[in-house]
């Protein structure tokens, strides 16, 4: 059965929460600061396979799914599994609701040292826009559909059920979800955190998640949020009046979290909003490096977007 919006909505605040209050109560991680050395974890891909093998001549799923991959799992799947209530119950939904999506797990695994080389060449690239970034491991799981990408505190979580079929989708939710992690290291967990605690924090948001869709775009040229940046690109000017009239009333509906669900525009607008004005920030700036740290470090939302131009006439 379909998650509805308002339960969409509960999951996500209740797994970022864990996350914000994890991140106060961890010092900073030790993790490298050389791409060679950045971890791509998919231990969890491999139990997820032997499960897949055993159901062939086992029927007890939620057995076999529990033995063989809940209780096996790493250190990014019992977080995910925290954050989001996965249960072997509800993962035996997903594989009947969808049986086709699981099968084409097994071809993904079976190239998995292509993955691993598009992760080594991706980490590359990113420490060339930031040579400083400090590289959490990335988690490579199987849900059902919720979750996608995220950040946390055991590093980058994705779920490779949209993505088994789209490596380039799922290298721009790494990097986004990278660039979350570089955010808390720059500004520090405390004030990370403060942005979501705060009142009338819309802007804020926006300009975090626009944040780490400026540097996707830089690392590969594009962003998550594809369709709402053509969207906001076609309809700029309109668009423009609708954000700074929202942002009075802090009506996030048609740009954040809210918009899931419908199929009117393109969702989360306010993702792609926020990569403008931080391109048009950093296309201002004369000292690109400081430009990209104060893009990480951003706590003042209210005089970035006044630096960045975005909205002069």
């Amino acid at each position: 059965m379909a998650v509805s919006f308002s339960r969409r909505k509960i999951l996500y605040l209740i797994g970022f929460i864990i996350f914000l209050l994890n991140l106060q109560a961890v010092a900073q991680p030790n993790y490298p600061r050389e791409p060679k050395e950045a971890a791509l974890i998919y231990s969890d891909l491999l139990h997820f396979m032997d499960a897949y093998k055993a159901l062939e001549t086992n029927n007890d799923t939620i057995q076999v799914l529990q033995t063989l991959y809940f209780e096996r799992g790493s250190e990014g799947l019992k977080e995910f599994i925290n954050r989001h209530q996965l249960t072997p119950e509800l993962l035996k939904d997903a594989m009947q609701a969808d049986p086709e999506r699981y099968a084409l797990i097994p071809d993904f695994v079976g190239n998995i040292t292509e993955i691993e080389a598009l992760y080594a060449d991706l980490m590359k690239r990113y420490h060339q826009v930031l040579p400083n970034t400090v590289f959490a491991p990335t988690y490579l799981l199987v849900g059902a559909n919720r979750g996608i990408g995220q950040a946390s505190q055991v590093g980058q979580l994705v779920t490779i059920m949209r993505v088994v079929d789209d490596r380039n989708k799922m290298q721009k939710l790494i990097t986004h979800e990278l660039t979350h992690f570089q955010q808390v290291m720059a500004m520090g967990g405390p004030k990370y955190i403060s942005l979501y605690s705060a009142p009338n924090n819309m802007l804020g948001i926006c300009l975090r998640e626009g944040g780490a869709e400026f540097f996707t775009s830089l690392v590969l040229g594009e962003i998550t949020q594809d369709k709402a940046l053509e969207y906001i690109e076609k309809n700029e000017t309109q668009l423009k009046k609708q954000f700074l009239s929202d942002l009075e009333t802090q009506n996030q509906e048609f740009w954040l979290w809210a918009s899931i669900d419908q199929n009117s525009y393109p969702k989360l607008l306010g993702y792609a909003m926020g990569y403008e004005i931080c391109k048009e920030y950093y296309e201002n700036s004369d000292d690109k490096s400081t430009a990209l740290q104060d893009i990480l470090k951003m706590e003042d939302a209210e005089g970035f977007l006044k630096s960045s131009g975005y909205f002069k006439e």
